[in-house]
């Protein structure tokens, strides 16, 4: 092993050595070393230590040891070292290597490292780039005020200049709590409990084990969901005491049964009454999150760093929500299009996630004068983007500019 003692973890010619035992190959593995070199000086050599501390995103790169992740990590310094000699990289540099106090700090991280993606993807479409240009806002009053939008795009084929702001729109409060209660829930009753039953590891050939079902019905605090868990906990060490098939009812939070030993089918039959997938055993509780409403509140908030006199595009990550995943996108097209219709300033609002989901083909579906694509990207990731245009635009672009914009998000040859 490698890591064999804590501060292994923040070492980084420990990572440099795990490399030789990845599942890449050998120019992904040397593009990788090249990388870890590249953070150690662009991070310095006390990073590692701090971001594990304090839970620094940049630090699940090191972390993570799946392909994925490392082609993901190759990919993001790839990026910095193509920006470094962009005007105001200084700033990212900053940004980046900032440290980490408060959640706000975590959340402008967050943003920071979508900007560096999203200016990389301007920069091999074609632009020059510009960090954190100022320009002058207009206020409701009228009165003119410096804003520092976050990417200035240069056509230098023509001169056109586009005012882009980047953002990361993550899940909601109430999708995050429902998905740690799941989890909690699924810890002690799955891992804990079933998988490391006492009387399972006496034959792990045949083994026997109790089986429990749960079916959550809302988000759990953390308080509410100790007591419970306590609970739970008791009454598995009843139903292996009794051999009795056991349940515990909390009337709108959640319901739980452990069925003995020998009689799992009870278990079954509990689900079956409730109408539950017996292939799941643990039902998570519905996340009724609207994250349309989220979007239209992340351009609003958005278009205040943007200028009258220039058009203008917003791009949100939209990682970790629901918005490409439960939302039909041509509705999603048409709620953000009349949002964008109120802001005759902006061109474009682009959102985009990326998943790891192998070799997916990549292909583009017009929307009326939106664009849903799906990118099957060089580090096996796929990346799909809605592409929102504003018919009530008033600040004309050239149209080499416009092809720039597209293979910068709407590209499907990468």
């Amino acid at each position: 092993m490698i890591f064999t003692t804590h501060s292994d973890h923040w070492d980084w010619e420990k990572y440099l050595e795990q490399t030789t035992l990845l599942d890449l190959n050998d120019a992904e593995k040397q593009r990788l070393r090249n990388s870890y070199l590249y953070l150690r000086r662009f991070l310095g050599d006390g990073f590692l230590r701090r971001a594990k501390h304090e839970g620094n995103p940049i630090f699940w790169y090191f972390t993570d040891a799946s392909t994925s992740a490392k082609r993901s990590l190759i990919k993001f310094v790839a990026a910095l070292e193509a920006l470094e000699d962009c005007a105001n990289f200084s700033v990212i540099r900053k940004d980046i290597r900032r440290r980490l106090k408060t959640d706000n700090d975590r959340e402008r991280l967050m943003e920071k490292m979508s900007t560096v993606r999203v200016a990389h993807r301007f920069l091999t479409a074609g632009f020059t780039i510009e960090f954190e240009t100022k320009v002058k806002v207009a206020d409701h009053r009228g009165r003119l005020a410096d804003k520092v939008p976050d990417l200035q795009l240069i056509d230098s084929d023509n001169g056109q200049e586009i005012i882009v702001e980047v953002s990361h729109m993550e899940s909601s409060d109430q999708q995050r709590l429902i998905e740690r209660t799941f989890h909690r829930v699924w810890r002690l009753l799955i891992d804990q409990e079933m998988h490391g039953d006492p009387e399972a590891l006496k034959d792990i050939l045949n083994p026997r084990y109790i089986l429990p079902r749960a079916w959550i019905h809302r988000g759990i605090d953390d308080v509410e969901l100790d007591d419970i868990l306590r609970r739970t906990k008791a009454l598995i060490e009843q139903v292996r005491a009794s051999g009795e098939f056991g349940q515990l009812i909390i009337p709108g939070t959640i319901e739980i049964c452990i069925a003995p030993y020998d009689r799992h089918e009870l278990a079954d039959e509990w689900a079956s009454k409730r109408g539950l997938n017996l292939s799941d055993m643990v039902t998570g509780a519905n996340i009724d999150s609207d994250e349309i409403t989220r979007a239209r509140m992340k351009l609003k908030e958005k278009l205040k760093q943007l200028p009258e006199d220039k058009p203008s595009v917003v791009v949100i990550e939209a990682s970790k929500n629901l918005l490409f995943l439960v939302y039909d996108l041509r509705w999603v097209a048409l709620c953000l299009a009349e949002e964008l219709t109120k802001n005759p300033k902006l061109l474009w609002a682009i959102f985009y996630h990326s998943f790891g989901a192998g070799q997916d083909r990549s292909y583009s579906v017009e929307i009326g004068p939106h664009t849903f694509v799906n990118q099957s990207m060089n580090d096996h990731a796929t990346q799909q983007s809605l592409i929102v245009r504003n018919t009530a635009c008033k600040n004309p672009v050239p149209l080499s500019t416009l092809r720039k914009l597209h293979i910068a998000f709407g590209n499907t040859d990468e």
